[in-house]
């Protein structure tokens, strides 16, 4: 129905069926019934169970169940039963973080209007927004919210904000006039209003001809739900992780239980449970948890910064990202217009302050105004506060910032006379308004007439040659001299200064009438005073152009994709560091259809490329094709022209702030500021995040290969005459792996991002999480633990008399001593482990345990955890173990230390080897 465009008013009623009475309230209910609710569909929600199947076919749930199985089996039900119960809390724990973050979404819900003024049965009626159908006629004012598509059929001075669909930052004047509009032009059709738009101004009539998912923003929400989700890096990474040790813990598994019957010749039951203790050893069963809850503890301390996480696993794609593409306006900017510079002749007066806020000072070249300088800018502020239709409004439960109702570029004019101090009531007051000339697109300026002393006042403000045009005389400090040639040749010349440093420019004119030659409709625009010029900007904002070059630094491009116009975009572009000075690109939306897919790739590698005048489809391509290419691709987007690329993303962020639904549905993280820098420090945690889980898998899987050694070094000895008892029990496996060394793993998720690493490129998205050098280091570690734990353990049998090739009965109080020693050992080992892992490369001695106590806290837990399970006489029995002695600990701590150690001098190795790679590859460049 947009051909309602090119129709006229009387057209458009016969087609929708309808007149200006509006609809009768009978026919509304049968449109109803026929269109459904005037409301965009929700997203299909997944049952629990389909969430609790997908959850359930983890390689690591299935490998623990076939465990369990075998349990079962065997004769040890308590095993089995201990073993489901660790799949089931994998499960529900991934499940309680998902149901977090869809509530903390659903909180956000609050883009629509509720209700809207409409004509029915020939009078206006304030009805609900989802009842409104083909053919209503709504009444739009000021402030309001376009409830559905509409052809307007009357308007007053009327202007809408159209960023939610363009991405236009400015409001856009609308009007009844039947145009001709080129196909996936009429978004931009003057007399056009779309639902999610606003009214930024004035009023109007609107015949609604299309609701709910049939709107263009309907048709944007649906085109986001065809898009399907990608695992993240992190998901896929895992899962290779899982299917590598499914396939490791099953074969390994296969081949210890063959032995067993085949070598050991020991009995059926016996051979199933060591099986099963040898797959659990090689299982991490408290990784899943241990991921989901360290993205958990990262997504609370992200939310502090201001970045709400909707799906965990995308803040460790975030680490990866290459490319940023981001809005201008809003993202950039503040999405508020500020005035910046003033202009009287001929003084700048720079104006300082951010946004709509009311608070800045004055001052020329630095210094504050002196007596004598303020005449000139009295005027031109009175002016500004008087010829302005706007409305300024403090912070309030529902918004906490000051705002703007209205047309942003009045806004800031107002603002700034209330920074200068102007009392606006009192000044309305003394000079009443007895009449508007309201804006319009031909005449390009606004005009006030008001009373005072028996005059009449012209206060006139608008595009600057259209206001210059009319002036014959200038006002100078209280006086009004003649508006000579050098003075407009002065004039113009700071217009161009202006323009070139990307302001928006308003000029500012008055005259006065004698009270009895005034009459309405009098031509009062003519032979104004000029007083002086406003430079106004949507400014970046302060935090941003430190993100910029932090992202930089850290290799990653940031382009300016934008609905807005390329010369604006270029000017707050360079001005943040986005692009370069000198050579910047800026590519139209028109000129995309004639670039290759290449090409596009191309310039956004070069990094100096802004992307202007684009609509949502040529959005959606740019993003399509980078990541094609092999970039991982981040977008930002706050309306619904940006949801399409929000989920075609690697990663979409959405404004929490100024966004709309549909954008928030589609995107995976969403600032809560709308601030740039908070991707960048999304992105650093991202970082950091990857690196931390790296550092807790190589702690994780140090225990796995310190647990299955004892099992090889049983079953490889078993036939010789260094015979030993099986050295460590199957549930302290579990309990090292399930409850001893989470808390630990946690706390190394809590360590800060190392010294640089913002300075290092993106990771490439082929590198592995777990590497041959993580897995190597993991064995180095496991082994030495694995080795001083047995060592400890045989030592504990030899000094009771027991020698090799002897068997030890089960019950054998020097039995459990012994395995006791290699439990603990492993235990008080990777005490020393969590420490030494807080780093890679750099010296454990250089940093300081002050910069993460959830590390202290997390041996403490440790050894707490160790010390119930060995001196409770209750738990004794269940877990195999005994008291330990006071000298018992001392060979534990020492062997803690040793880990410490062997991991010191690993490390000045890897220091080594990486300065002189480092200092190879600068001798190849040279």
């Amino acid at each position: 129905m947009e051909k309602a465009a090119s129709k006229t008013i009387e057209e458009v009623f016969s087609d929708l069926q309808t007149s200006p009475e509006g609809l009768s309230s009978q026919e509304a209910k049968l449109r109803l019934k026929k269109f459904g609710y005037n409301m965009l569909s929700e997203k299909r929600q997944i049952p629990f169970i389909w969430k609790f199947i997908k959850h359930l076919r983890d390689l690591f749930g299935i490998l623990l169940i076939v465990a369990a199985v075998l349990s079962y089996l065997s004769g040890s039900p308590e095993l089995g039963t201990i073993i489901l119960a660790v799949v089931f809390v994998n499960i529900f724990v991934s499940m309680f973080q998902e149901s977090r973050a869809e509530k903390a979404m659903a909180t956000l819900k609050s883009w629509m209007p509720e209700y809207a003024k409409v004509v029915r049965d020939g009078e206006l009626k304030k009805i609900s927004v989802k009842e409104i159908v083909p053919g209503d006629i709504v009444f739009l004012e000021e402030g309001d919210r376009v409830p559905a598509d509409a052809r307007l059929i009357e308007a007053h001075d009327l202007w809408t904000n159209n960023v939610p669909l363009t991405g236009e930052s400015e409001p856009q004047p609308r009007n009844t006039e039947t145009v001709k509009v080129v196909e996936k032009a009429y978004l931009y059709s003057p007399n056009l209003v779309f639902m999610s738009t606003s009214v930024a101004k004035g009023q109007g009539k609107a015949l609604v001809y299309s609701t709910g998912m049939a709107t263009q923003f309907g048709r944007i929400a649906s085109l986001t739900q065809t898009i399907q989700e990608e695992d993240s890096p992190l998901q896929k990474e895992i899962g290779l992780m899982a299917k590598f040790d499914f396939l490791v813990a099953l074969t390994v598994g296969i081949v210890f239980f063959a032995a067993s019957l085949t070598v050991l010749h020991v009995s059926l039951p016996t051979s199933f449970l060591f099986m099963i203790g040898v797959m659990v050893a090689c299982v991490p069963e408290g990784l899943q948890v241990t991921v989901s809850s360290a993205l958990a503890i990262n997504v609370l301390k992200m939310v502090r910064q201001n970045v709400l996480v909707k799906r965990l696993s995308a803040v460790q794609t975030l680490g990866s990202v290459t490319v940023i593409c981001t809005d201008k306006t809003g993202t950039i900017t503040k999405g508020e217009m500020t005035v910046n510079k003033l202009w009287t002749m001929d003084r700048v007066v720079e104006v300082s302050g951010l946004g709509y806020m009311p608070a800045g000072d004055f001052a020329i070249n630095g210094q504050p105004l002196r007596e004598g300088e303020t005449k000139s800018l009295d005027k031109l502020l009175e002016i500004a506060a008087l010829c302005n239709s706007a409305k300024v409004e403090p912070p309030s439960d529902r918004n906490k910032n000051w705002s703007v109702i209205g047309d942003p570029t009045d806004g800031a004019l107002f603002v700034a006379a209330l920074k200068y101090g102007q009392v606006v009531e009192e000044i309305v007051e003394e000079k009443p308004t007895v009449d508007i000339l309201p804006f319009n697109f031909e005449r390009k300026r606004m005009s006030t007439i008001h009373e005072f002393n028996d005059k009449i006042l012209v206060y006139t403000k608008g595009a600057p040659r259209n206001i210059l045009d009319l002036c014959t005389q200038i006002y100078i400090d209280g006086e009004i001299q003649p508006f000579s040639k050098e003075k407009e040749e002065w004039t113009e010349k700071r217009l161009h200064e202006f323009a070139n440093e990307g302001l928006r420019v308003i000029a500012m004119a008055y005259k006065e009438l004698p009270a009895a030659e005034y009459k309405k409709g009098l031509d009062v625009e003519n032979n104004l005073i000029f007083v002086g010029l406003a430079g106004m900007r949507d400014p970046p904002r302060m935090e941003v152009k430190g993100a910029v070059q932090k992202a930089k630094q850290a290799g990653i491009k940031t382009v300016i994709i934008t609905g807005d116009y390329g010369p604006t975009a270029e000017v707050v572009a360079k001005e943040v560091g986005i692009v370069d000075k000198e050579g910047a690109q800026v590519i139209r939306g028109v000129d995309l259809e004639d670039l290759s897919d290449q090409a596009i790739v191309d310039e956004v590698k070069k990094g100096n490329v802004i992307f202007a005048r684009v609509a949502p489809e040529q959005k959606l391509r740019i993003v399509s094709v980078l990541k094609k290419s092999g970039q991982i691709v981040a977008v930002t987007g706050d309306g619904a022209n940006d949801a399409p690329s929000l989920k075609e993303a690697n990663i979409g962020v959405a404004m929490g702030a100024s966004g709309t639904d549909v954008a928030r549905e589609a995107a995976d993280i969403v600032l809560l500021n709308d601030s740039f820098a908070s991707i960048v420090k999304a992105v650093e945690s991202g970082r950091a995040i990857y690196e931390n889980i790296r550092k807790f898998i190589v702690y994780v899987f140090a225990h796995n290969i310190a647990e299955l050694i004892p099992y090889v070094l049983y079953a490889v000895l078993s036939t010789s005459v260094f015979a030993i008892p099986l050295p460590l029990l199957v549930v302290q496996v579990l309990a090292i792996d399930l409850a001893i060394d989470v808390i630990p793993s946690l706390a190394l998720s809590r360590e800060p991002p190392e010294a640089g690493i913002m300075q290092e490129p993106p990771r490439s998205i082929k590198e592995r999480l777990f590497t041959p050098k993580v897995f190597s280091r993991s064995i180095y570690i496991g082994t030495i633990i694995a080795i001083g734990a047995t060592y400890l353990c045989i030592s504990t049998w030899m000094a009771g008399g027991w020698q090799f090739g002897q068997p030890l009965a089960a019950n054998d109080p020097l039995y459990i001593k012994g395995i006791t020693m290699t439990f603990a050992g492993i235990v008080v080992a990777q005490a020393g482990n969590v420490i030494a892992c807080r780093t890679s490369k750099q010296s454990i001695f250089k940093t300081s345990l002050a910069k993460n106590k959830w590390i202290i806290w997390g041996i403490i837990a440790q050894l707490g955890i160790l010390a119930v399970l060995v001196y409770v006489p209750l738990l004794q029995p269940i877990f195999g173990t005994s008291p330990l002695t006071l000298m018992d600990w001392v060979y534990l701590l020492f062997l803690a230390l040793i880990v410490i150690a062997a991991e010191e001098i690993r490390k000045v190795f890897a220091r080594h080897f990486t300065k002189t790679a480092v200092d190879l590859a600068k001798h190849d460049h040279t």
